[in-house]
């Protein structure tokens, strides 16, 4: 079981605005292999800008799509240029709402037709999950697994969030080994307490099932773990990003 590679998504994004290359070299420096984002990259020379964020030793995990461009075919061209330019196997959109199991269905239905035109590119279309996916639910059954359902596994992946999962009520570990084959990447992210959203702290200091939610990645191929914080605690970006790569490294999930 090879560990996923280690990427970073937002945290230092107010140093990025500064600074950054400075800011990538840093990341790079920390023993981070590669970001989720990289709009910076399509500024100027991309093929430049990519050549030289490899040469940092970085990667970008995934580039980013919304629902108005998933609508039209124009915009998903141009996503699917972005995202081949940026050399990532993925594309991702980022939630939505669920108001009802109709309007679900909907969802999956424009969901597998994006997916499909990503497949035959080359990529991999990803949807990330908040929390209430899983505290919506329709006849017991949660709200992914009915987009799971139905969409076509090569059209639809995700990139499970276990801190999200854990704050919907669920237990990662066990999600992502219901969703084996369909999770090309997770994002790790920690809270203190459960008893309201937004306590997030860096990882390993609060009471997500980090460990065994790695363990389970590993088991199952997942090809990147993104470290996550959606507000910064007691900490700067820098010492954020810094705390949970050590914390990992210390439990010795690197």
């Amino acid at each position: 079981m090879s560990r996923p590679k280690l990427g970073l998504i937002g945290i230092v994004h107010e140093e990025a605005k500064q600074d950054f290359w400075g800011t990538m070299q840093r990341v790079a420096e920390i023993g981070y292999e590669g970001i989720e984002g990289g709009a910076e990259l399509l500024e100027g020379d991309v093929k430049a800008n990519v050549a030289r964020f490899h040469e940092l030793g970085l990667q970008v995990a995934t580039h980013s799509v919304s629902k108005e461009q998933l609508r039209d075919e124009k915009e998903l061209d141009k996503v699917i240029r972005e995202a081949l330019a940026l050399q990532t196997k993925d594309v991702t959109f980022w939630w939505d709402v669920v108001d009802t199991r109709e309007q679900l269905l909907r969802d999956a239905e424009l969901y597998n037709a994006a997916g499909a035109r990503f497949a035959a590119e080359g990529l991999r279309f990803c949807y990330h999950n908040h929390a209430h996916e899983f505290q919506r639910t329709f006849n017991a059954v949660y709200s992914l697994d009915i987009l799971a359902e139905h969409t076509e596994p090569k059209n639809l992946y995700f990139r499970m969030d276990v801190a999200w999962i854990t704050l919907g009520g669920a237990d990662p570990a066990h999600i992502l080994r219901k969703m084996a084959g369909r999770v090309p990447a997770i994002h790790l992210k920690d809270v203190y307490d459960t008893d309201e959203i937004g306590k997030w702290t860096a990882i390993g200091t609060g009471v997500v099932k980090i460990k065994e939610s790695i363990e389970v990645a590993k088991e199952i191929g997942v090809e990147w773990m993104t470290v996550e914080q959606d507000q910064l605690r007691n900490l700067t970006g820098f010492e954020t990003a810094t705390a949970s790569y050590l914390n990992l490294k210390e439990k010795g999930l690197l």
